[in-house]
């Protein structure tokens, strides 16, 4: 898995919108996934640059679907304003970027595991392309911050595993865990229609809970692993080589800030405390909201992402 990472051959870069504080820009490339789906290329990159001398850098990572976006766009607007480049990329099978066939965000979560795989390595090979572009060109600022909600949160503790070019990650109500997701997340009530129908007992996943007892012994394999690279190539269940879980102790916890949801019923409570136990127990900020009712108050959160930027060392 995602050895297709490789700076792009080619990109585009124009202004999307030209303002007295701001610029918008769209980087568009073709992606370096050989497996893409019909309809996902090419990478589009959405950039929100302040006018005056950039002081840092943050990437967003979107939620599964596109009503989020509008209020990332939102942040990445107020974060050029003070004076910090936003760079917001569209995820494969997100957005403007769905498959033949397909919904926003629906791919990500399937009990065809081959398929949801490709999508979760396409996202991280296209994110990690992205980063080789944006150190190439210099357009990654020493300060720096990746900010993951929801599924962006999930695809963030794979980039740090993968990854040390960020300094600091914000990852705001996300979970571990996808055998507990599958069956317990009211999100994910079109998997589980799916796995009663049997699709996906080929890998064990039809009966609840002998599903649950199969991924557990498996997560308890998870400490052994000396690389990511040797826990991909071992005998866990393939469901396993794409959950959070299994990247979290590749991460160092002191770039991590957890923001949890006091009230999310979309990700199960249990999900959400063996992630942050597995990352090594971050600092965690707990939100007094839902999974969704955060959103309109995106801007508190943008603060927050403004302060930890501004106090990095450049030495970091």
């Amino acid at each position: 898995m995602f050895d297709d990472v490789r700076i792009p051959s080619e990109y585009s870069l124009g202004y999307l919108y030209r303002g007295k504080k701001i610029r918008v820009s769209i980087l568009k490339f073709d992606s370096t996934y050989s497996r893409a789906e019909k309809g996902t290329d090419p990478v589009e990159v959405y950039i929100f640059s302040p006018k005056r001398k950039k002081q840092g850098s943050v990437m967003i990572l979107q939620g599964l679907g596109s009503q989020n976006v509008l209020y990332l766009i939102w942040m990445a607007h107020y974060l050029s304003r003070k004076g910090i480049e936003a760079i917001l990329p569209v995820l494969p099978g997100n957005f403007t970027r769905v498959a033949e066939g397909s919904v926003s965000g629906k791919d990500y979560f399937s009990s065809d595991l081959d398929r949801m795989s490709r999508f979760w390595e396409h996202a991280v090979v296209d994110l990690l392309s992205l980063l080789e572009l944006l150190k190439a060109k210099k357009m990654l600022h020493e300060k720096n911050c990746l900010f993951g909600y929801c599924l962006g949160g999930m695809i963030a503790v794979l980039l740090n595993a993968l990854s040390g070019d960020f300094k600091k990650t914000v990852i705001m109500m996300a979970g571990g865990d996808f055998a507990t997701l599958f069956w317990k997340s009211p999100t994910l009530s079109f998997v589980r229609r799916e796995l009663r129908s049997g699709k996906g007992k080929e890998h064990g996943m039809t009966e609840e809970n002998a599903f649950f007892d199969l991924y557990r012994k498996d997560l308890e394999k998870l400490s052994g692993f000396s690389s990511v690279q040797e826990m991909l190539s071992s005998d866990i269940h393939p469901l396993l080589k794409i959950d959070p879980l299994a990247y979290a102790k590749f991460v160092d916890p002191s770039r991590i800030v957890m923001m949890e949801a006091m009230f999310d019923r979309a990700l199960p409570k249990s999900t959400r405390e063996i992630l942050w136990k597995h990352l090594g127990k971050p600092k965690r900020i707990k939100v007094p909201s839902s999974h969704v009712s955060w959103l309109p108050f995106q801007m508190l959160v943008a603060r927050y992402i403004v302060r930890l930027v501004k106090e990095q060392s450049v030495k970091n």
